[in-house]
């Protein structure tokens, strides 16, 4: 037999098993810290999405256990948008500069104003649907 060549264990083998059992009790460790907004040290941050596509990717692990990777990097991802927002703000916040779009109305001149004045007035309220009616009771 040739001692290059790596061993094909199948899906069954108790050391697949032990991997397995290893990625999942990891990820639900990184799950909990994700959804819990728990505070991740920068290199477990760093290692994670590539330790959640190694779990996506393996094809021993079950659907369910995949599809809660996907979930977890999905999750992440959009924590880390979130605080690069409030970080950009709080940036701009102490070099004193706007924090939103804000258009002043002092800075508007009397027909720009005029023309949102009338635009608003062309807005009308919607108007509201009527409740849909019951069904009748069967009467027994």
């Amino acid at each position: 037999m040739n001692e290059d060549a790596p061993l094909d264990r199948g899906k069954g083998d108790v050391r697949d098993l032990v991997t397995r059992r290893d990625k999942t009790l990891h990820l639900s460790c990184l799950e909990r810290a994700v959804y819990g907004g728990w505070d991740i040290p920068a290199e477990a941050a760093k290692s994670a999405p590539a330790f959640l596509q190694d779990v996506m990717n393996d094809l021993n692990m079950d659907t369910r256990t995949r599809v809660r990777a996907v979930e977890v990097l999905a999750s992440l991802s959009r924590d880390r948008v979130d605080a690069t927002v409030q970080l950009d703000r709080i940036l701009r916040l102490d070099a004193g500069t706007a924090t939103d779009r804000v258009e002043v109305i002092h800075d508007l001149g009397d027909q720009a104003l005029d023309a949102v004045a009338q635009s608003l007035n062309q807005i009308q309220p919607p108007k509201c649907l009527p409740k849909p009616k019951r069904k009748p009771k069967r009467k027994a």
